[in-house]
């Protein structure tokens, strides 16, 4: 098997080479700047050169993108963008159409274009024939999905996936997608993206992904709370028997070492509730069940350190399975490659 499984990020796209016959430690990897802010680093530049931006292309993360979409309206510049760009900014229409975007299908002449879309095929083709590798013919990528939520906070939406998923069993196969649920759109959009290529890609949440990634540490023992600290959101699972029971997540930038100890701990308890997490300004918490003890606890993540250092979980380890703690997001994919791959030949 050779897959290339790619982690997409708030800050960067981690991408890993897996195959058979290479042991993981030697594996070919790269961490290179995620799409977002690629996109945003592209609109802030023609912002500068004082032009207007006409985005196309599919739906994708927003973040720095949409940071920057809000710093060129405010610099009295235009931006344009096609229906499936202006999702990235939020799915409803008319919320983008207020903020000053305008929609339209085609790009005005005197505007520059910037393409959107979470996975650029010929940029890692490009880089990956500098050193003479081939792209394989098996690709699986994570992103993280708020789902389709017009009406509705995204968060409530998102969480939701989540809840099902834990809901139908917890296990790694209920994370993982050939064709996702009809509301995950950015996973849609990369899916969609992949196909125009000749792709048939796996589809993760990037939350799961690195829990699971994150469980092949040898240091690992279910059942285990783990921690994925990332640069835009912090993810908290109990992991029992291969199986999510629990899970709590919120903004990284807006939780204190206080309160992810105060959280973790009731995580831990079963005591800890959604209402709590939400009115906090995550995400939120589902517990299906808990162990009656928790044996080991392990955190990774690009932010993990400040967390280490403030003491906030008791005896937490950081966790880097293959020794790189930020391919752990594609350990988890290529894991649950292997897992699906039988049932789609």
């Amino acid at each position: 098997m050779s897959l290339l499984a790619v982690d997409v990020g708030a800050g960067t796209q981690d991408i890993l080479l897996s195959r058979e016959d290479v042991p993981l430690e030697g594996s070919f990897k790269m961490v290179l700047p995620s799409q977002t802010v690629l996109v945003g680093n592209r609109i802030n530049r023609a912002r500068l050169a004082g032009r207007d931006v006409f985005l196309h292309g599919p739906t994708m993360g927003g973040g720095a993108s949409t940071a920057a979409v809000r710093w060129h309206l405010a610099a009295g510049l235009k931006v344009y963008a096609t229906p499936s760009a202006a999702a990235t900014i939020n799915d409803n229409p008319e919320r983008v159409a207020a903020l000053g975007v305008i929609i339209q299908e085609d790009a005005p002449a005197f505007a520059q274009t910037i393409k959107t879309g979470d996975i650029d095929v010929n940029a890692l083709l490009r880089a990956f024939q500098i050193f003479d590798i081939a792209l394989p013919d098996d690709i699986a990528v994570a992103v993280q999905d708020h789902g389709y939520s017009p009406q509705r906070s995204n968060r409530l939406v998102r969480f939701e996936h989540l809840t099902e998923a834990i809901r139908s069993g917890g296990s790694l196969e209920a994370f993982a997608y050939r064709e996702p649920p009809q509301a995950m759109t950015r996973m849609l959009a990369v899916r969609d993206c992949l196909a125009e290529e000749g792709f048939q890609p796996l589809l993760m949440d990037t939350g799961p992904a690195a829990i699971f990634g994150a469980s092949l540490d040898p240091r690992c023992q279910e059942p285990a709370l783990i921690v994925n600290f990332g640069n835009g959101h912090t993810v908290a699972a109990l992991l029992d028997a291969g199986r999510i029971t629990a899970v709590f997540e919120h903004h990284t930038s807006q939780l204190r070492s206080e309160r992810l100890r105060t959280f973790a701990e009731k995580l831990c308890a079963g005591t800890l509730n959604n209402s709590e997490v939400f009115e906090d300004g995550g995400h939120g918490v589902y517990i299906h069940e808990v162990p009656e003890k928790i044996i080991s606890t392990l955190v990774t993540g690009p932010r993990r350190e400040q967390f280490l250092r403030s003491g906030a979980l008791k005896d937490a380890v950081a966790a880097s399975p293959g020794g790189d703690m930020m391919i752990t997001g594609c350990i988890g994919l290529t894991l649950a490659w292997s897992r699906k791959e039988d049932l789609w030949r």
